[in-house]
């Protein structure tokens, strides 16, 4: 028969024991909350600076996109002046000779010039700057759609942490990789399908 003196020892040592082995598990528990939360933490950093990386990206492209669509119809603009030079020329009236001589001003506005400002080099000009207006957006378009998944993915990840999710961490990982592959097939001119 046990005494009472004894049973309260064994009661008391067995509880000590539960008490230390729930102490031991919540402590496990709550590092490995505090790794996941440092390691997500540290994610959601890695993809900010990723983010701001690509929002410089598509800033410079939409700034490209403007300066090129000014550029273009400026040399549009100037190719149309000197159609009109070359209209007034080739309808000016006057005798013989100068209308001779408005003919070959009105040829010469239409040769090609070391300057490179005859009506059709200027045209072929502001049609290079289209062209290169078209990329900029493009570009800017590429740029914007790797933002927005990169920011998609930073929201997950906090929503992962209040609801200590993995699954979430994992599918918000996978959404900024795509976002930064996005960004990073737009910076190598790589065409994007949808584009």
């Amino acid at each position: 028969m046990v005494e009472p003196v004894d049973a309260k020892e064994l009661i008391d040592a067995a509880i000590e024991r539960a008490e230390a082995a729930h102490e031991g598990t919540e402590g496990a528990e709550r590092a490995a909350e505090r790794s996941f939360r440092d390691r997500v933490s540290v994610l959601i950093g890695v993809i900010a600076v990723t983010l701001a990386i690509v929002h410089m990206a598509a800033a410079g492209a939409q700034r490209e996109s403007v300066l090129k669509a000014v550029e273009a119809s400026d040399t549009f603009a100037y190719m149309q002046a000197k159609i009109v030079r070359e209209a007034v020329y080739k309808t000016a009236g006057g005798d013989a000779a100068t209308r001779a001589d408005y003919a070959r001003e009105a040829a010469r506005l239409r040769q090609p010039s070391r300057s490179g400002h005859g009506i059709g080099q200027l045209e072929e000009k502001g049609n290079e700057l289209q062209a290169e207006r078209a990329r900029a957006v493009a570009a800017g378009e590429g740029y914007e759609l790797g933002e927005t998944a990169l920011q998609m993915a930073i929201v997950l990840l906090s929503i992962a942490l209040v609801a200590r999710s993995r699954p979430i961490v994992w599918g918000a990982a996978g959404l900024a990789g795509a976002g930064a592959l996005v960004a990073l097939a737009t910076a190598f001119s790589v065409a994007l399908p949808w584009a």
